[in-house]
C-alpha cells in the first residue's frame, strides 16, 4: 500500500508471510497469522512457523506482539528469543489455537510478558457500557476473545436494522502500539458510496458472532459525509491523519487518555 522503509503501519495482509529471522539475520520462519483481540484491537498474539533451521518444522507457535521488532529494510521480524524459550512456552496444531485469554495467558507468562490485559496502563478501557455489549454479542460462540485478521478480513457488516451494508476489506495494524489502528471498510451501493473504502475505528465496531457479522454503529448521515479513498491510493496513515479521522467519527484515539463523549449526528 505504501512503501515499506519509513512507517509506522501496515495491513494485516502484508505483515501476513513476512519473514522472522534471528539476530545474526538468519531465516527462521515466517508469520502464518495475527489475532486480534475483539474487546481492545489489539493484537492477542502473532501465529508463527518456522524452518527446519530451528528443528521445529511442522510447529505453530503463539508469540507476543511485543517479542517482535519489525526490521524495515530487511521486510523482516527480528524473534529475540532462544529455540530453548520457544520449546518451553510449547506449540500447537496448525487451527488448533487459543481463541480465549485464560488459554493464552500461560503462553505470555512463558515468555517473561505479564498478558496485556492485565497490564495497567493509565490508559482507560472501553466505557463499560461498550464493553459489556462487545462481551454480550461474542457469547454462544465458545466465548471468543480473539479472531484471526483473516478471518475478520471478507466479514460482512450490518447496521442495527441488521440490513447488510458491506465488507472489511482489511484492517490496518499500528506497529507500534501493537493494535488495530482501523478497518477498511467497503460499502458498495447500499449507502451510495460507490467503491471507495473508508477507515473506521475499531471502536465502532461490535462483532455479531452469532450472525459471522460486524455491525457498524456509525449514523448513514456521518458516512455518506465522510471522506473515502480509492482501493489503489491509500491515505498514508500517521497519527496526525488517524486523530483527524477518529475525531470526525466522534472517538478518542486509542493512544489518548480521555474519551470524546458527544459524537457528530448525536448532537
Amino acid at each position: 500500500m505504501v512503501d515499506k522503509d519509513d512507517l509506522d503501519f501496515l495491513s494485516a495482509s502484508t505483515i501476513k508471510g513476512d519473514k522472522v529471522v534471528n539476530r545474526a539475520g538468519e531465516d527462521l520462519g515466517k508469520i502464518e497469522e495475527i489475532m486480534i483481540d475483539l474487546q481492545s484491537g489489539k493484537i492477542a498474539y502473532a501465529v508463527l512457523s518456522f524452518s527446519e533451521f530451528m528443528g521445529l518444522g511442522n510447529k505453530f507457535f503463539a508469540i507476543p506482539w511485543q517479542i517482535l521488532t519489525l526490521r524495515l529494510h530487511e521486510h523482516a521480524f527480528l524473534l529475540g528469543i532462544t529455540k530453548e524459550t520457544l520449546e518451553r512456552a510449547g506449540d500447537f496444531e496448525k487451527g488448533n489455537w487459543p481463541l480465549t485469554r485464560e488459554e493464552l495467558a500461560g503462553t505470555y507468562i512463558s515468555y517473561g510478558y505479564q498478558p496485556y490485559w492485565q497490564v495497567q496502563t493509565g490508559m482507560p478501557e472501553e466505557a463499560e457500557s461498550e464493553r459489556m455489549t462487545r462481551m454480550e454479542t461474542m457469547t454462544g460462540r465458545d466465548n471468543l476473545d480473539f479472531l484471526s485478521a483473516s478471518t475478520i478480513k471478507g466479514d460482512k457488516v450490518v447496521n442495527k436494522a441488521g440490513e447488510h451494508l458491506g465488507k472489511i476489506e482489511e484492517l490496518m495494524i499500528d506497529l507500534e502500539d501493537g493494535r488495530v489502528a482501523y478497518a477498511a471498510l467497503s460499502f458498495g451501493g447500499f449507502l451510495g458510496l460507490g467503491s471507495k473504502l473508508f477507515a473506521i475505528p475499531w471502536q465502532a465496531l461490535q462483532m455479531k458472532l452469532h450472525d459471522h457479522a460486524i455491525l457498524l454503529d456509525i449514523p448513514k448521515d456521518i458516512l455518506e459525509k465522510a471522506e473515502g479513498f480509492d482501493k489503489d491510493h491509500w491515505p498514508v496513515t500517521n497519527r496526525e491523519w488517524l486523530f483527524a479521522m477518529y475525531s470526525y467519527y466522534g472517538y478518542q484515539p486509542y493512544w489518548k487518555a480521555e474519551r470524546i463523549e458527544s459524537r457528530p449526528g448525536n448532537l
